[in-house]
């Protein structure tokens, strides 16, 4: 009876209400994207798929590197002219790192690619500072939207990037062009979703015309933990999740790579949406809470039970499904998907879990501990990689590094929920001393 009026107060809160606006978006997106792609892998070979995602695991690591985090502070101040200076120093940092790279890929774009031995790469990589661009000023955007409560305008976003994305990927496959199709199609869909994004927003976007240099660079100190402690942290977190494929590709055909990459995609992207829908609502009711001196554990377990009811039995069911389904669903040269699908489930499931709760080390300043936690976390994936390469088992690989990423991501689950319950302590004797 507890757990049902936590439910009950849950469906009639604003966390509830902002949270299905955006999990229907992506709900949409998702099917708009389902949608796409049997028609994207009848009309590109895993080869092509492979080297598109060998592009997008360096740039996704790239991508960080635009803002140095500062998006993620917006949400934190009381004051909303510091939250417009962080608002304007990520822009800032955006536009500095996208030209840095211009300028880095224009004078030793050979070079870098000769480190990966692909030279398929090489028509891939000038595409990399406007992708670094287009993202890291969505991702500023993104969290100003958040903390202004605009959800309908991420979702705008997340329907558009579905569509124009999936619908260009497709057009460009159609016409021929298919060894930039599907990075043309991504860019451009990142293009068309934020500028309808900011348009539908644009009503809150009026106060960050006035720039005050100090205050931009009073927030830079104030909140430097987060380039930092928690850029390296997410540089990890990043590189170990993209670590398959990056390290995979030196000592495996890109056509095994291009396979295990569809799987990742099709597992991982409704996770990260839904992750991301919950994160954002999340992060910004429980930072609310803790600012307010108020109790958030019952939160966080209301969310992991939910999770367990709602979420789990559609995990398990997708275990059970046919691997000849997959190859069906997608054509006969992606088979194997299945296979690679299912060793990855537990590993996604806690990825729901890891990913809509991974704010708190930053509520509590303890990005530090955090980044500690990630280079183990990292270490043991590299291990069960390395292991799987020198063995020559690519599946063993695969597996290994799906088993390790589940055991850690319980791991800090396992920290995040200790250090909910010391605030609540300390909380606690506040109140006794008073």
């Amino acid at each position: 009876m507890h757990f049902l009026s936590h439910i009950k107060r849950l469906y009639a809160s604003e966390f509830f209400k902002f949270s299905v606006v955006l999990l229907s978006s992506n709900a949409i997106a998702q099917a708009i994207g389902f949608v796409a792609y049997p028609i994207i892998t009848r009309l590109y070979s895993p080869e092509i798929f492979g080297m598109f995602n060998l592009f997008l695991s360096i740039v996704t690591i790239l991508t960080l590197l635009t803002t140095g985090q500062y998006e993620l502070a917006i949400l934190l101040p009381e004051s909303e002219k510091k939250a417009t200076a962080l608002f304007q120093l990520s822009v800032m940092l955006t536009v500095g790192v996208a030209l840095f790279f211009f300028i880095i890929i224009s004078l030793f774009g050979k070079n870098i690619i000769a480190l990966f031995h692909k030279e398929e790469l090489v028509s891939l990589l000038p595409y990399l500072p406007l992708y670094l661009l287009l993202w890291g000023f969505w991702q500023t955007l993104n969290y100003y939207f958040v903390r202004q409560k605009k959800y309908y305008s991420i979702s705008a976003y997340n329907i558009t990037q579905s569509v124009t994305g999936g619908g260009m990927k497709c057009l460009f496959g159609f016409k021929g062009f298919l060894a930039f199709g599907l990075v043309w199609g991504q860019l451009l869909g990142q293009f068309l979703a934020t500028s309808i994004s900011f348009i539908s927003g644009r009503s809150v976007l009026k106060q960050l015309k006035q720039w005050d240099s100090r205050e931009i660079a009073a927030v830079a100190k104030i909140y430097s933990n987060f380039p930092k402690f928690q850029l390296s942290n997410e540089l990890l977190n990043v590189f170990a999740g993209n670590l398959p494929v990056l390290l995979l590709s030196f000592y495996f055909e890109i056509g095994k790579i291009g396979l295990f990459s569809l799987a990742l995609t099709v597992g991982m992207a409704p996770v990260i949406l839904f992750s991301n829908s919950v994160y954002q609502v999340l992060f910004r009711k429980v930072s609310e809470q803790v600012q307010n001196k108020e109790k958030i554990l019952n939160i966080c377990f209301a969310f992991g039970k939910m999770c367990l009811i709602f979420i789990l039995p559609f995990f398990v069911l997708f275990m059970f499904l046919p691997n000849n389904f997959f190859a069906l669903l997608f054509g006969a040269k992606w088979t194997g998907v299945g296979f690679y699908l299912k060793l990855m489930l537990p590993w996604l499931f806690l990825v729901v879990l890891h990913a809509s709760l991974c704010f708190v080390p930053n509520l509590f300043f303890r990005q530090k501990m955090a980044i500690v936690i990630e280079i183990i976390s990292v270490t043991i994936r590299i291990i069960s990689l390395f292991l799987g390469a020198y063995l020559r088992n690519f599946d063993l690989a695969v597996g290994l590094f799906c088993g390790a990423s589940a055991l850690m991501m319980a791991m800090k689950l396992t920290w995040y929920f200790l250090l909910a319950k010391k605030y609540e302590s300390n909380l606690l004797c506040k109140n006794c001393n008073l």
